[in-house]
């Protein structure tokens, strides 16, 4: 395989990476886990979690296949579905509860001459349910669950090349941090549009997308049985 070739399918690798991150999976969860936040520093902060937890997986697998030679067994693969669609479920009942429970106002405030901005408000004290990690480790899941799908799809020569193998990897990586990128900034942008718009129109979206979380990660448990 001469340089050319492999630049190609390079390149392919990243756009393959950017579309990967859209997968309804992928989507659903980092939407559900993100819809409780307002501006898009936060959400794509968010974002950029799932996608690190996602390509730190990939890298300590392309590193156990292509430079210790160890075949991953196929059922990792499919428990690591199964645990995505149970964590799925798991993260849509809680923003429906999270919906109920919460009495959110938006309250508008002006700082001298900045813009008027907007925060969260409630009349219950309630402890941070989203923690830091979360994302980092749902990414991470993610990543092992696809890992033996990707693996497969890369190209013969580079899995008996060690290092191009795992640089296909790494730029596939790279694609899924730039498109969830892009993503937490959209998503920020107009979750605060919605919210500034009307509040009920936003808890009436998080409430479809913890019952979109519900139906996605129940297909995949079925489909996985």
């Amino acid at each position: 395989m001469d340089y050319s070739q492999i630049s190609v399918l390079l390149t392919l690798a990243f756009g393959l990476g950017l579309l990967h991150s859209l997968d309804a999976d992928h989507i659903m969860a980092v939407s559900n886990l993100a819809s409780g936040k307002l501006g898009i520093k936060s959400n794509i902060r968010f974002c950029l979690r799932w996608a690190f937890g996602h390509g730190l997986t990939l890298f300590i697998v392309g590193l156990v296949v292509f430079f210790l030679g160890v075949n991953l067994p196929e059922e990792l693969s499919l428990y690591a579905e199964m645990a995505v669609a149970t964590i799925l479920i798991l993260i849509g009942l809680f923003v429906l509860y999270d919906v109920w429970r919460r009495q959110i106002h938006i309250h508008f405030h002006q700082h001298d001459d900045l813009p008027q901005h907007a925060h969260w408000h409630s009349h219950q004290k309630l402890k941070s349910h989203t923690h830091s990690h979360t994302a980092l480790f749902v990414g991470m899941l993610h990543g092992l669950a696809g890992s033996a799908p990707l693996l497969a799809v890369i190209p013969i020569t580079m899995t008996q090349r060690p290092l191009y193998g795992f640089l296909y990897l790494v730029i596939f990586s790279f694609g899924v941090i730039l498109a969830m990128l892009l993503f937490g900034g959209i998503l920020g942008y107009f979750s605060k549009l919605i919210v500034l718009y009307n509040e009920k129109v936003f808890r009436l979206i998080r409430s479809f997308l913890g019952l979109g979380a519900i139906g996605i990660g129940s297909a995949i448990l079925i489909g996985t049985h």
